[in-house]
């Protein structure tokens, strides 16, 4: 004769599975984390797609010291004007609010919001209305005053770095050869 299911295992099982149904969407919002936190760490440390990081090191199996020194050539004339297009990005400049925006989207604010409530509701729905217009039509006006900026950044033939800031997409590469004068760049 077998001994009849205890039921306080029966329901520590049905606990057990409980408690892994809840914990499932948790353990996959943590994952889901990490990964999200991992991409910058990646992105920092990954470099130049075909750099290397040991670009100084001897090849494998080459010799450590070189058998003979170079001979020493006659320093050649440093353009000091010339570089190379090393990085294109862009960047967002945010517009400025005239008021123009702001008085608008007080106005319709105010007329939305007196739509809604009654008596002093009324009254206070149509000032909270006129100053989210206020705020928002500012917003807006900002975003559609905004402008998209190119930076350029140039290694210089004496191995000095500059950025130069262009309003319109550069018609260059990187890899570009290019000739720096002032903040205008041009193709050598």
């Amino acid at each position: 004769m077998s001994a009849p299911p205890n039921p306080s295992s029966a329901l520590a099982a049905g606990s057990a599975a409980e408690r892994l149904r809840r914990m499932y969407p948790l353990a996959i919002a943590i994952g889901a984390v990490c990964l999200i936190a991992a991409v910058p760490f990646v992105v920092t440390h990954s470099g130049r797609p075909g750099a290397s990081a040991n670009a100084d090191a001897p090849a494998p199996g080459g010799p450590l010291t070189s058998a003979a020194p170079a001979p020493a050539l006659a320093p050649t004339p440093v353009c000091r004007e010339c570089g190379e297009v090393v990085n294109i990005r862009t960047s967002r400049k945010e517009g400025e609010g005239s008021g123009v925006g702001a008085v608008a989207g007080g106005v319709v604010g105010g007329v939305l919001g007196h739509q809604v409530g009654a008596g002093r509701g009324k009254e206070a729905m149509t000032v909270l209305g006129a100053i989210g217009g206020a705020f928002g039509g500012n917003q807006v006006e900002k975003q559609v005053k905004a402008k998209t900026l190119y930076l350029v950044d140039i290694r210089m033939a004496d191995g000095s770095a500059r950025t130069i800031t262009e309003n319109a997409p550069p018609n260059l590469s990187v890899g570009a050869q290019v000739r720096v004068t002032g903040n205008t760049i041009a193709p050598r």
